[in-house]
């Protein structure tokens, strides 16, 4: 192999752990900065308006960007680090989060495409490079990122540097792919008990304590399936399988027979909030595309991760017979 290519490869790989060390040390810093908005929103404050408090929109985005930021520096300062130290195990781990980008990615970009086709205040041309911008950042560049990592070259640098295995090497790429998933639909889970604990439930809304209740059961019932795919236990296989069919039911139901503007009424927003958002045009259908798309996604992730376990099983099945 060409000495030229594994130097610049090598040069690839520390330049981007260096990035990553920037970025997770910025988010660690701006993490505990951001507290700061509270106060600016608190009566008194130079943005305060009536109303505002927990359950309101901005508290709400104020403390998902918080906790943003704290996940990002969790991620990025130890990827970092690896990639300095280009570390065996980061090959995986980052192809699993570049996975991971994709999917919820996917999901997002209709959420963006919506927001720049339905304002009026941005120029056309700047609307269509945002989008293609847009576009981009969630196809194409993780699309090459994915390819560099699994490119031999990256591997022969990695094996090179750090020849000892660990479980992450031992472990399927898919199913590091479900646990990340998982943790991310944790934290989804914790945005909505944020707002009234509002929770899909086959066409209806559940909010205020019964949401509550339902979605502290969603998010158990995650944490017992990520210890369960740890293991590579084949129950929770099927467990993640049922939970994700009937999530995806529910979420869609409930969005097909909703409009934007009575979940907003059913949040109970305060009237500035309110009024900025009462009038989006967005429908039942739109809401299921954009909510739905990452849970059927993840469900079909799990059907393919099938396999996974079967072979673990039959490994099993033949060390008791031998």
């Amino acid at each position: 192999m060409d000495e030229y290519l594994i130097r610049t490869t090598s040069r690839v790989i520390t330049l981007i752990g260096l990035l990553l060390l920037i970025i997770g040390i910025i988010a660690a810093f701006v993490g505990p900065v951001e507290f700061y908005c509270y106060y600016l929103f608190e009566e008194g404050g130079r943005f305060h308006y009536e109303g505002f408090g927990f359950g309101t929109l901005i508290l709400g985005n104020i403390t998902m960007q918080i906790w943003a930021y704290y996940i990002i520096a969790l991620i990025c300062i130890p990827l970092g680090y690896g990639h300095l130290k280009k570390h065996i195990w980061i090959q995986k781990i980052t192809l699993s989060f570049l996975w991971v980008w994709y999917i919820v990615g996917i999901s997002i970009l209709p959420i963006i495409l919506f927001i720049f086709i339905t304002s009026k205040e941005p120029s056309l041309l700047f609307t269509i490079l945002s989008a293609i911008l847009c576009l981009l950042s969630y196809t194409l560049i993780p699309a090459l990122l994915i390819k560099f990592y699994r490119s031999k070259r990256v591997e022969m640098i990695l094996y090179k540097n750090d020849k000892k295995f660990n479980f992450v090497e031992k472990y399927p790429i898919s199913l590091m792919v479900l646990l990340i998933l998982y943790v991310f639909y944790i934290y989804a889970f914790h945005v909505l008990l944020l707002f009234k604990g509002i929770f899909p439930f086959f066409g209806q809304w559940l909010t205020d304590f019964k949401g509550i209740i339902f979605t502290s059961l969603s998010i158990l019932f995650l944490i017992v399936l990520i210890i369960g795919i740890l293991n590579r236990k084949l129950w929770s296989w099927w467990a993640s399988f049922f939970y994700f069919a009937l999530l995806v039911a529910s979420t869609i139901i409930a969005l097909l027979l909703s409009d934007f503007s009575e979940i907003v009424t059913l949040l109970n927003f305060p009237s500035t909030e309110t009024k900025a958002l009462i009038n989006i045009p967005l429908k039942g259908y739109h809401l299921s595309v954009i909510f739905g798309l990452s849970i059927i996604l993840t469900l079909g992730l799990i059907i393919y991760s099938r396999k996974n376990f079967i072979v673990l099983t039959e490994n099993r099945i033949t060390k008791k017979l031998t």
